[in-house]
Formats: C-alpha cells, structure tokens, sequence
C-alpha cells in the first residue's frame, strides 16, 4: 500500500507555499526553494520517472487529444492550473517540482517565462506559458534537468547555489539567486511539518533504497546457495510455501554468516525542523561495514527477496521498520520478518512455529541462524498482527505498508550504485 502517493501534487504545493509565506521578500516574484531549503536525492532519484493519479490523468488527457479530442494550449493551462487550487495558488508546469516561483498576475493573459539554474545539481531548465487572471496567484514549476550523477554522488550535506529568473510580459528579467542545502544521499526524508500544524508523511521514498539490481546482490546469492540450506532460488515456482520459507531462511543464514550486526545509528548530518529524515546505508556499506539499522537491514533483506522473486513489503510502525513477504504468489498471505534479529544470539527462541515444521531438517534446525530465523518471525507477525487494524486505516500515516512491487509500478526507482566499494567476500564454516 502506497498511501502516502495519493494526490502527490497537492501536498508538494502545500510544501512550497510553506517556504514561500515563511520568506517573502519584496518583488515581483519569490522563489520556491525545495522543502524548506533543502534539495534531498533521495527523492528527486526516486520521483523522477513516478506516475501519480494527477500525472496518469494528464497523460491520459494527452493521449484523447491525439485521438482527436482537443484542448487548446489555454484551456491546458487552466485546467492544470485548477489542479491547486484547493492550495490556495493555481499550478503551472511540473506537479512535482520543487524548484519554482510564485507569482501574481499583474493583468489578463500574459506570458511569462520562468528559468531556474545551478550548476552544481541542475542544467538550465526554463517553462513557458501564460499567467491567465490578473490578481491571480500562480506556482510555476519548470521541468527541472537535474544533474542526476551528481546527485547519486552526494554523501555529504553541502551548500548549493540556485538562480531563479522571472520574465512577466514585457518587464525587464527579475532575478534572485537562493543557497540551498544538498542533503547526502543517505539522507531520506520521511515527513514534511507544515504551518498550520499538519504533517505530510513522505516514507514511500525508503523504497528507493531497495535495489534488487544492485551488483552486490549476485555475489550475496552465491554466498547463499554455497551456504547449503537450498541449492537454487526459484522464487515461487514450486508453488510451495515451505520453500519460500526454505529460500528466505537460506538469505538469513547467509547474512548471519556474515556477521551482519545491527547498529542503531540513524541521525542524519544535517537536521532541519521542517523535514524529518533518517540516515539510511546503501546495500554495499550495510554488507561491507557489517551493520544495519533497522531500515538498512529491511531495504537490504528486500532487494535479495525482489531479486528471486519473493515480494516484500516495507513494514514502518512509530519509531521502527520491519520487512514482511509473501509465501504465496497469490499474496493471500503476509509474514512479518523482525530484521534487527539478524546476526544475534537467541538461546531459547522458538523452533516450532506455525509454517515452518517441515521447512529444513534436523541438522539445519541445530543452527543458531534457525533460532534467529523462527524468533524474527514470531516477533515480527506478533507486531504485525497487533497493528493490523492501524495498518488498514488511511488517517494513520503512523503505521505503513509499502509494497515494492506496488512502488515500481508507479516508477519510484532504486537508488543506483555508484562507488568505488568492492564486495568483500567471507568464508565461514558452518556451525
């Protein structure tokens, strides 16, 4: 479940106009700069190819046009316009921009021109149009071009300098140039505060942490399937759930093999009182450092899951996250996986729970990995059964789901490798 996507747009400008109204100066324009002056890659990776409800719509619209039902470039605007209009501005250009104006009309139907630059994190973007009603408010959001490498690049917060030109009829350019933050890229945001006391919750980008495409991913497998506890992944194939089961567990030894201790560090370098973030490891510092928070080991548990083709979901309760997947290709059913587990010692953990009778022999079950193993999804589905009710209700942005099927089909990507880190490898004799 993906609630926090649902009108995308309206919140995002409700953002901006935060900013806008905390800082207004005296000109003809004033800039929209990010989420309280803060530009985050984690979320404009994440966003850049997403298909909200609004932006389906539009494209959907584009696509009756070309079948013949035509709307003039006028009546375009004004309806994108009337998008926001519940935000107390009208929307032009990107619904998803965080990078804008704010202008009021000074007459009928006048162009206007908006450019935002910054060569640090954006190549020169420029929108084009016309501002309709005079006294009118108007958000304009030009398509930005952002400099993605540099943006994946990012691991620590730095200043950043953003220009923003304004051209309204036949007044001379107006310019003003705003210094940002560019957060690092483990830094995600997961709630935006706004000014009248409301919270957005934007947790839906953890899911670009999770990425099944990541070449350490392979090598982790192979650990896998060297460790013994399956011989192949085939996800749901067998159509068995005690091979789910069997092939989950063979990912957990593999991890408890490595060490893979959990570490509770969270904090991110730079703190911000608007926007909530959490400190997030990509895959290849949780495997090489050996430590994982609770959202590193779930996003990481989730990327091996999604590469054999087991569903996981994201699982966020008050100050926590866990991981849940599928035994079934039906997904009739959910398990909860307490992933801070992993890399611990349970001496009188369960080893008989419901579904995992006849998943391994007696041999494996003599492994602590097996304690570990049964001990994270007792506790796991206890929470998750407890919550279940707060998890099914929309007005609890608390208590969250997040499919990752469900993300990738609305475009949220994963957040791609790039470093110079090489997987180290380790060979363990088993217990």
């Amino acid at each position: 479940m993906l609630r926090p996507l649902i009108r995308f747009s309206n919140w995002l400008l409700f953002a901006a106009l935060l900013v806008v109204l905390s800082s207004r100066v005296n000109a003809e324009f004033t800039p929209i700069a990010g989420w309280d002056r803060q530009l985050f890659p984690s979320h404009l990776i994440a966003t850049a190819t997403i298909r909200t409800a609004d932006v389906q719509a539009d494209q959907e619209a584009e696509d009756d046009s070309d079948e013949g039902d035509e709307r003039s470039d006028d009546e375009a605007e004004e309806q994108d316009a009337n998008d926001g209009e519940d935000d107390g501005a009208q929307l032009l250009g990107d619904r998803q921009g965080v990078l804008g104006v704010m202008i009021t009309t000074p007459g009928d139907d006048v162009p206007v021109t908006v450019t935002i630059s910054g060569d640090a994190v954006v190549e020169t973007s420029t929108f084009s149009g016309t501002l309709a009603s005079e006294g009118t408010t108007y958000a304009v959001f030009p398509k930005i071009k952002y400099k993605y490498d540099v943006l994946i690049g990012n691991k620590q917060p730095v200043p950043v300098s953003v220009t923003f030109e304004v051209e309204v009829g036949e007044e001379d350019v107006e310019e003003q140039t705003v210094t940002m933050t560019l957060r690092s890229l483990n830094d995600c945001p997961f709630t935006i505060a706004h000014a009248d006391g409301s919270v957005t919750d934007v947790s839906f980008i953890f899911a670009a942490y999770v990425n099944e495409q990541h070449p350490f991913v392979d090598k982790l497998l192979r650990e896998a399937l060297d460790g013994g506890a399956v011989d192949s992944f085939t996800g749901y194939q067998s159509g068995e759930a005690a091979e789910v089961y069997r092939q989950v567990y063979a990912l957990w030894h593999a991890l408890s093999q490595r060490d893979v201790r959990y570490s509770n560090i969270t904090t991110s370098a730079a703190e911000n009182h608007v926007v909530s973030s959490q400190h997030v490891r990509l895959i290849d510092e949780s495997i090489n450092n050996a430590q994982a928070n609770c959202v590193d080991g779930s996003v990481l548990f989730a990327s091996l899951l999604r590469k054999i083709d087991i569903e996981p979901v994201l699982v966020f309760v008050p100050g926590h996250c866990y991981l849940a997947f599928f035994p079934d290709a039906e997904g009739k059913e959910l398990v909860a996986l307490e992933t801070t587990l992993i890399g611990s010692s349970i001496e009188d953990g369960p080893t008989e729970i419901a579904g995992l009778k006849d998943v391994v022999d007696d041999n494996w079950r003599k492994q602590s990995s097996w304690a570990t193993f049964c001990a994270a999804i007792a506790m796991g589905t206890d929470d998750f059964a407890k919550n279940q009710g707060k998890f099914n209700d929309p007005a609890d942005t608390d208590y969250q789901t997040i499919s990752i099927a469900a993300a990738r089909k609305l475009g949220i990507l994963p957040i791609a490798f790039d470093s110079d880190e090489e997987f180290e490898s380790v060979t363990s004799e088993d217990e």
